[in-house]
């Protein structure tokens, strides 16, 4: 597990932010000039501007930034897709870069896929300078914790525990702007974000695990109860299939082990998943015997 990080935070007027990289991915050139004169004022000068979906993509890829700058719709195109893949660490270098997400609507839906995607503020568009520079100062001196769910990871978000709910685990993650700020050496900042890496992603694995075992259960009670159709059936599988995918993906790649018995039964989801209008009880029920094998493997880690 990571070592606990140093909640010690220097004010904001006291560190050289000289060398934090940013990047800016926002479509608007006379809001990237406004974005760029504000981090100018807090002395960043290293910034990089995308103002493409596929170029914030691809910067996003490649780059090797401290600080993140995105709004949620480029082109057309939902960029909380960018930030969600960030936080996973399927795209970037870093999964913990400080991220602002810029809003231009108040609309429901478009504020819960920005949240969900797991950036560390949101500044709703028109904003000033002066926002921006507010909002990573209070980011730089006191950066939310990280909380990982089977389909979630980013900051804390929550104001309290909802009732009767278990409360997640929050875990503290380095944070690159303050790291650059405060001189840092690059090797310490690169170990702790390994160590915090491997604690989330051992997190994750036993929230994929948990769920694995949730969905099959689901699954059998409603096959039980005459209330699974073929699209509920279907959308259960599916389920479960993207599950045992990201599930086998990481027990691979953080712990080491073999995954025969997770290939095993995904390849069992998805010849099931090919015939949801011909499910036998007796195949969805050891299904969830095969899950809930897998579940007591990963879940007590």
């Amino acid at each position: 597990m990571a070592a606990p990080l140093p909640n010690i935070a220097p004010t904001f007027a006291a560190l050289d932010l000289s060398k934090v990289k940013a990047l800016v991915c926002e479509p608007s050139g006379i809001i990237r000039q406004g974005i760029r004169l504000a981090l100018n004022n807090v002395g960043i000068r290293d910034i990089i501007e995308a103002n493409t979906f596929l170029a914030a993509h691809k910067a996003c890829e490649e780059g090797d930034h401290h600080f993140l700058v995105l709004n949620q719709e480029i082109e057309a195109n939902d960029s909380s897709y960018i930030l969600r893949e960030l936080r996973t660490g399927q795209l970037g270098r870093d999964p913990f870069i400080l991220t602002v997400m810029l809003l231009s609507s108040r609309e429901e839906p478009k504020v819960r896929a920005a949240i969900d995607s797991g950036p560390d503020d949101l500044l709703l568009i028109p904003f000033a300078p002066d926002q921006l520079m507010n909002r990573l100062r209070v980011l730089v001196e006191r950066r939310k914790p990280f909380v990982v769910t089977h389909d979630y990871i980013g900051p804390d978000r929550r104001s309290g525990a909802r009732p009767g709910a278990t409360s997640a685990t929050q875990f503290q993650v380095p944070n690159p702007v303050r790291s650059r700020g405060t001189g840092v050496p690059l090797d310490r900042y690169d170990r702790q974000k390994h160590d915090a890496i491997q604690t989330i992603a051992v997190e994750r694995i036993k929230r994929l695990a948990a769920t694995l075992e949730w969905e099959c259960n689901a699954l059998t009670v409603s096959m039980r109860d005459s209330t699974m159709t073929p699209e509920s059936s279907f959308r259960s599988l599916a389920k479960l299939e993207s599950v045992t995918e990201e599930l086998s993906l990481r027990v691979r790649k953080f712990l080491g082990h073999a995954t025969d018995s997770i290939d095993a039964f995904l390849s069992h989801c998805h010849e099931l998943k090919s015939r949801p209008s011909k499910l036998g009880f007796g195949e969805v029920e050891a299904l969830s015997q095969s899950g809930r094998k897998i579940t007591s493997t990963y879940t007590a880690r």
